[in-house]
């Protein structure tokens, strides 16, 4: 059975909800799904500290990262994070791995596409092949990935006096994790 592990940063709540729907759609597609969400206690002098997670990682056929975007980047706690994914890029050892990537932000914009390509390029140095989605409200029926992106999920709050994130950008996270499966059953 296929393993995906989606690891991620939330604050308040409005990530951790996208990456439960992400994770429906991957345990709804019959895969194993790993949640992992990144605590900021283990961060000590500006690093991630937990050496408990890699192995999971390693072991996983897809890694999907997750955080929401602050100042047109990845929350801190999840660029520590990346920092210290450095041991596994020497080693390549999610080399050829399937990744995504998921934020959100309280704007429409905000630059959450840049924070996807950070996503993006820490896969690319990593060696893992990139999953984008294949679907938005201009191209079919199924009125999913309201706002457009095709690099990664972008999500944002259903009104500005609200944390809960909007309806259609949950249902697109859960397409999200049953495409991750779909593409791992094509590996």
């Amino acid at each position: 059975m296929k393993t995906v592990t989606i690891i991620y940063y939330s604050k308040n709540g409005s990530t951790h909800s996208l990456a439960q729907a992400l994770s429906k759609g991957v345990s709804d597609s019959q895969a194993v799904c790993h949640l992992y969400r990144i605590d900021p206690s283990l961060i000590v002098e500006g690093r991630f500290r937990d050496n408990d997670i890699w192995p999971l990682l390693d072991k996983s056929d897809a890694i999907v990262f997750g955080a929401p975007t602050y100042m047109g980047s990845a929350a801190a706690p999840f660029k520590a994070f990346m920092d210290a994914t450095s041991d596994s890029y020497v080693k390549q050892s999610w080399n050829g791995k399937l990744a995504a990537g998921f934020t959100c932000g309280g704007s429409l914009n905000g630059e959450q596409q840049q924070t996807l390509l950070n996503f993006f390029a820490l896969s690319c140095q990593h060696g893992m092949l990139w999953s984008g989605l294949d679907t938005c409200k201009h191209t079919d029926k199924k009125n999913l990935n309201r706002l457009g992106c095709s690099i990664g999920l972008v999500a944002s709050h259903h009104n500005e006096d609200s944390d809960q994130i909007h309806p259609i950008d949950l249902a697109t996270a859960e397409y999200l994790g049953q495409r991750i499966v779909k593409l791992l059953g094509k590996q």
